[in-house]
């Protein structure tokens, strides 16, 4: 055992001898006194006889001064306000190892362990670390580590986020006391580095006035096997026509296993990992394109989830193909409140038995901080029994960003998400899950990083864009990212100050890129409103304006007054911008943008649906109602069947199949550039007028 002594940076070792000796004797008696099954072990100072905890802050303003013996501690990283000084955590709970009554005995199976503190000044989260330096409540700023300040190689890896919200907090430092279980001289317990401005006071082991406020570490041991409980329930990732991924979050270690097939009481096919994980990660290969798979999860032993008709995923159709799907698009929902759920509730009751294909999220999923709690407990449960079947495709928001660096791709957004950094979806190779792309049927999504990566002409992300979108031949393409390039809600995008630019950025720097590849759609959130555009083009400055850059000013709304497009993809031919980040949080702004055709501020979410040549979107608000349509259609280039730019016997031969071929509405099956009177049927008389041309054919 380690004594700490007064003095910093020394302490008192036993020799060798005395390590023979002890190690002897507590394996007598490990394996005399060994605690029974699932016992909880609770440290706070004071409280049951514990007096090990030493807790102070380091102060960059005043750097030689201790603050041991301060009844609060903090982290900041703007103290005094305007200084952009830091202060930093640090707390440590000694002598918890050991034989005696109310440590953790050697050999120990460490089930859980928690750390507990009490906010009495909130703000902004904090950064958990370990720290690998010695230190005691004398320590001051200027003697920390091995020069002063708070150095990079003080603390270990980020271990998890501290909520900064006022009360009773609860951090899982689980990974810190397993580590320091095998090894106890190496605990130095825990630094805590400040996040952003607004700083946070938490109750020190000197406070009296209520000992239960004190900082608090609940350890529990040796549970023995016990049946892993879901965390997280199984939810499905980037799905390809052949592959799929399976994941799910269980409270302890175990192996991982999927069962699927073609009914719930057929679960032909096995797919095992004997990796003892919390988080696991299944890949299903092999699958055939537009088939629908039942599927349960567990371990090796234990069944945790599915076996049911609720439990299936339905792999996509053949890319290029024309299969009609349909996507939910949601933004800014991640409160865990009453009106996320009552937009999840209203999409459920307008698609009944029909749910969308797929899930797109426009970021800022977990408020707010994208902590790894709130992904859990704003996320992946309200939305458990959509994940379940229906793929999430998302992309980075502004909150997500506090906690998760898209730089080392790190964090509880990356940790939560498997995405096709490799192109195994779709498209040119981003190398970073940051920003991807994936096909689906005959659409090309792209998905951008408007947040944490370089958004600058020439970075990494713009060069990739510019690449994948002249490599698909795909017959729409799709953008989605998280600050939207128009929006007069609770952002104001012609303000280079809000949000650090990045609307800004978007819509100089990123549009001109899109829309020159011939994007049909661009979605985004971050602005607590609905905001749909007309079809507009080219409208890249600082403030946005409206003259010369609307292409059809009309409604878009479906039976006569759609925006109109070439079949295939075509340069500044007109694009529809929408703001979806209205899916949670609370909703405001004006909605006066001179490119919108409608806003509106309530909350709700969107459908979109493309089928073949027609794309549709809709506006779902939480109370039901559909507040707005808008259609795209691809009429083509009108008689050129084969999209080579010319007229010619080729696109007479093809058109004479429409009338010949199998039966059914030629508009599904290439037929639509015959249609030269536009009424959304390709009949005779369409013929008749193609004839005329061709005379002497």
């Amino acid at each position: 055992m380690i004594r700490r002594s007064s003095t910093p940076g020394q302490e008192t070792l036993i020799g060798i001898r005395g390590v023979r000796w002890l190690t002897t004797i507590l394996a007598i008696v490990l394996s005399t006194t060994r605690p029974s099954l699932g016992v909880t072990l609770v440290f706070q100072q004071g409280v049951d006889g514990y007096v090990g905890v030493s807790d102070t802050y380091l102060s960059q303003n005043t750097p030689a001064t201790a603050y041991g013996s301060f009844v609060a501690i903090e982290w900041d990283n703007d103290d005094p306000p305007g200084t952009g000084l830091s202060n930093f955590a640090l707390i440590r709970f000694d002598d918890i190892f050991g034989a005696g009554a109310g440590q953790i005995p050697p050999g120990s199976i460490i089930t859980s362990a928690t750390l507990t503190y009490t906010v009495n000044n909130s703000g902004n989260s904090g950064q958990v670390h370990e720290a690998l330096v010695d230190w005691n409540e004398s320590t001051t700023y200027s003697v920390f580590g091995t020069s002063p300040g708070v150095q990079s190689s003080d603390y270990g890896p980020l271990l998890a986020i501290a909520s900064g919200s006022a009360g009773a907090q609860s951090v899982d430092v689980s990974a810190s006391i397993e580590q320091w279980s095998a090894a106890p001289l190496t605990n130095r317990g825990w630094i805590i580095r400040p996040t952003d401005f607004n700083g946070v006071r938490f109750r020190s082991s000197q406070y009296t006035t209520n000992l239960a406020q004190r900082p608090k570490l609940t350890v529990v041991i040796n549970e023995g096997t016990v049946v892993p409980t879901l965390v997280r329930q199984p939810y499905l990732q980037s799905a390809t026509p052949d592959s799929i991924i399976l994941c799910w979050r269980t409270d302890t270690n175990t192996s991982s296993r999927v069962r699927y097939g073609p009914a719930p009481g057929d679960l032909r096919n096995t797919v095992d990992d004997p990796s003892e994980v919390t988080d696991h990660i299944v890949p299903l290969t092999g699958l055939s394109p537009n088939t629908i798979y039942y599927y349960d999860v567990g371990t090796d032993t234990d069944i945790l989830a599915g076996g049911d008709v609720d439990h299936y995923f339905t792999t996509p159709p053949p890319i290029g193909t024309r299969q009609p799907f349909t996507a939910w698009i949601v933004g800014d929902s991640g409160t865990g409140n009453a009106t996320q759920a009552a937009v999840r509730d209203a999409m459920l009751a307008l698609t009944g038995v029909t749910p969308p294909d797929v899930f797109i999220h426009m970021g800022d999923m977990a408020y707010t901080s994208g902590t790894d709690g709130q992904f859990t407990s704003n996320f992946f449960e309200p939305y458990r029994t959509i994940l379940r079947h229906t793929v999430c495709w998302p992309t980075l928001g502004n909150h997500e960003g506090i906690s998760s660096d898209s730089g080392t791709q790190s964090g509880p957004y990356y940790d939560g998400y498997v995405l096709p950094s490799g192109g195994q979806a779709g498209g040119a190779v981003s190398g970073t899950e940051a920003y991807y792309a994936f096909d689906l049927a005959n659409v090309h999504f792209v998905c951008l990083d408007s947040h944490d990566s370089n958004r600058a002409p020439g970075s990494a992300m713009l060069t990739w864009l510019a690449e994948d979108i002249a490599t698909t031949e795909q017959e729409w393409l799709i953008a989605f990212w998280h600050h939207p390039p128009y929006t007069k809600g609770t952002h104001n995008s012609d303000s280079v100050l809000d949000s650090g630019g990045r609307m800004r950025d978007m819509r100089e720097d990123v549009l001109p890129i899109l829309e020159a590849g011939g994007v049909d759609l661009v979605l985004a959130g971050h602005s607590h409103i609905y905001e749909r555009s007309m079809l507009i083009d080219g409208a890249y400055d600082t403030p946005a304006t409206a003259p010369g850059h609307v292409v059809d000013a009309g409604s878009g709304q479906p039976g006569g007054a759609e925006y109109v497009k070439s079949t295939r993809l075509s340069a500044h031919e007109g694009t529809v911008y929408v703001v979806a980040g209205h899916g949670g949080t609370t909703v405001g702004g004006t909605g006066n943008h001179p490119l919108m055709y409608f806003s509106e501020v309530a909350n709700g979410s969107v459908l979109l649906t493309v089928d073949a040549n027609v794309l549709t979107l809709q506006n779902i608000r939480s109370d039901g109602a559909l507040t707005d349509v808008m259609s795209i259609i691809k009429r083509g280039n009108l008689g050129d069947f084969d999209h080579d730019g010319q007229i010619d016997v080729t696109d007479y031969n093809r058109f004479s199949l429409c009338f010949t071929g199998p039966a059914g509405n030629p508009l599904t099956t290439g037929c639509e550039p015959g249609d030269f009177d536009m009424d959304d049927d390709v009949d005779i008389e369409d013929f008749v007028v193609f004839q005329i041309a061709f005379t002497g054919l």
